[in-house]
């Protein structure tokens, strides 16, 4: 009875609602408003895929003289990471980097909730960087835990998230 009344509170995000799957149906079933915490769970890690692989426009403007510009959705996505940092700084720049992008831009996700931790064990070596990404996401009667590897490509800046758990 829980999970029922939780999955009528939670709703597709606004563009899911207005993407529409089923155009020869002449209304929208009861599943398409709604979902459940496993739907939410693949919406949320999709857009943050989307989020993660937006490279920031950071690199081009002051910060310190735009600070407004930094932290709006105009700068929206990751800062670069193909190429420009050194090999000892960037995997703690690209942490950060994703760590201040989810905060800025996911608001399903609960601010100060997120932790992005480097895993060592897959990064040695390759040119990819893993993290995993822990949050909390947003629902009622209680926040839902967000699992999610990641692996940043550190040569092409591609991003690839994969849930866990």
């Amino acid at each position: 009875m829980a999970d029922n009344l939780l999955s009528e509170r939670l709703q597709p995000s606004l563009l899911d609602r207005l993407t529409d799957n089923a155009p020869t149906e002449k209304q929208e079933t009861r599943a398409h408003r709604a979902i459940d915490i496993s739907r939410l769970r693949e919406i949320i890690k999709r857009d943050l895929a989307w989020l993660l692989n937006t490279n920031s426009i950071e690199s081009t403007f002051d910060v310190k003289t735009y600070p407004n510009v930094a932290r709006s959705v105009l700068n929206f996505g990751v800062r670069e990471v193909a190429g420009e940092y050194s090999t000892s700084d960037r995997a703690e720049k690209i942490r950060k980097s994703i760590l201040k992008a989810i905060e800025l831009h996911e608001p399903r996700i609960i601010l100060g909730s997120t932790a992005v931790e480097l895993r060592t064990e897959d990064s040695k070596g390759e040119t990819q960087i893993a993290f995993d990404i822990h949050a909390d996401m947003w629902a009622q009667p209680m926040p839902l835990e967000l699992y999610l590897r990641s692996k940043v490509d550190v040569t092409s800046g591609e991003v690839t998230l994969d849930r866990v758990g």
